[in-house]
């Protein structure tokens, strides 16, 4: 049988390219870690699942190493490593095959960051990395280069490394984002902190696991005052006397009227005004007409409701919102008051299912890519490529469990991905059994 071995050994007599690099087999003991150099903590899952690579005689990828004065130095390959202690403390001899990393220690650690052999980086890891680098003199821009990321991406871990003890302690549990932590350090300084706690808590009443970034730093809608100014321009009349400032409003629709109250209404509350809801004429909660304000205020039901009944707008008349909100309140998938077409229940019904998935989906982005400033990106690439496939919810998060995290930055690689997966499906075998 022809080996690679045979056609490098006639190169010469053939138009081939081949080259070789070598590698070596240590024992396990041979080599040694020094203490705090890997960039990512260790996982004892990933470690033990080396241990059963190595015991089952499964093929590892060669571990990089550097010869120092204490003897050979593991750069990369640290959970291989421990995997490999597992293995021989359970009575198999191992060896371990590594090759030489040739570079400076800024090299090292570059390298170390963007290896794919390694599980994916958390954010605290990678912005640590950032800081080695930095500290050998490195220059943001260099560093993203050398790391083939953005030089947003490295200037917001830099960031996150200065956001405080408190805050840094809740990324690592994972009850906070990392751009969110940064994102509160910006805007509180030294009391971040202080309200991430408080914001947490108010996060964790409600049955939230984790303070998001909305709920970390509200913001009123810039699209709410957009429409309180426009309204207000089309529909009043102002005076000015000599001590006195009149303005008087005459809307074409009760409708306007209330959307005005209604904005007016949330501008109070979000701002902290201490006045009743009765001062502004408003005696029972508006419904929301605005597709995004109907999705926050009112759920997913509501909004299935008015898409599957009207269509997919961005904004709903009055009648229209009332009769989603009528058809949700009976029931969604079987109403009994309201005669509902069979072909407009199950288009609610699918819009639901559908949200359900990319909000699963968008939940799973957010764990596995947690503060990366892509993550919108990212997301919308599983989110195009899921959308190509009928499979169930289930069976996809079952396919995207131990995914190379790398494919989510280039939705080609990710499509290729997740199509090899889905080719390793087992298929059951129809003839087996039959009569």
């Amino acid at each position: 049988m022809t080996t690679l071995a045979r056609i490098y050994d006639n190169k010469a007599k053939t138009e081939t390219n081949i080259t070789t690099r070598k590698t070596y087999l240590l024992g396990v003991d041979e080599l040694y870690i020094e203490p705090g150099y890997n960039v990512r903590e260790i996982d004892q899952t990933h470690v033990e699942e080396f241990r059963d690579a190595f015991i089952a005689g499964e093929h590892v990828p060669p571990l990089t190493v550097q010869v120092t004065e204490q003897g050979v130095k593991i750069i990369d390959g640290h959970h291989r490593w421990h995997g490999a202690k597992l293995a021989q403390a359970a009575g198999h001899e191992i060896r371990l095959e590594c090759k030489d990393f040739v570079g400076s220690e800024a090299d090292r650690i570059a390298f170390m960051v963007t290896s794919s052999q390694g599980r994916a980086l958390e954010p605290l890891e990678r912005a640590a990395a950032y800081q080695r680098m930095i500290n050998q003199g490195w220059e943001p821009a260099e560093i993203a280069k050398k790391v083939k990321r953005s030089p947003a991406d490295v200037d917001h871990h830099l960031q996150l490394l200065t956001v405080g003890d408190g805050l840094l302690a809740m990324v690592k549990t994972g009850e906070v984002a990392a751009t969110t932590a940064v994102a509160l350090a910006r805007e509180h300084g030294a009391k971040a902190e202080s309200v991430a706690k408080t914001q947490l808590e108010k996060a964790k009443a409600s049955g939230k696991k984790k303070l998001t970034r909305s709920a970390a730093i509200p913001q009123f809608s810039a699209t709410q005052m957009r429409k309180l100014v426009e309204l207000l321009a089309k529909n009043c009349e102002a005076q000015l006397a000599e001590e006195t400032f009149e303005i008087s409003l005459d809307f074409e629709t009760g409708l306007q009227a209330l959307e005005v109250m209604q904005i007016i209404r949330e501008a109070k509350e979000h701002y902290g005004s201490s006045g009743s809801h009765d001062d502004i004429g408003l005696h029972e909660t508006p419904l929301p007409l605005k597709r995004s304000d109907i999705l926050e205020c009112s759920g997913i039901e509501v909004l299935a409701c008015v898409v599957a009944a009207f269509g997919d707008k961005e904004t709903y008349t009055h009648s229209e919102s009332k009769y989603a909100h009528t058809w949700a309140a009976d029931s969604v998938a079987s109403p009994e008051f309201l005669v509902i077409p069979a072909e407009t229940i199950d288009k609610a019904v699918s819009f639901i299912s559908k949200h359900i998935a990319h909000e699963e989906i968008s939940g799973w982005v957010s764990d596995k890519y947690q503060g990366d400033p892509d993550i919108e990106g990212v997301t919308k690439r599983y989110a195009d490529v899921i959308s190509e496939t009928d499979m169930p919810l289930d069976q996809i998060l079952a396919l995207l469990d131990g995914i190379n995290l790398e494919c989510g930055y280039n939705i080609r690689e990710l499509r290729c991905e997740f199509s090899s997966r889905l080719s390793r499906i087992a298929i059951p075998d129809i003839g087996e059994g039959a009569a």
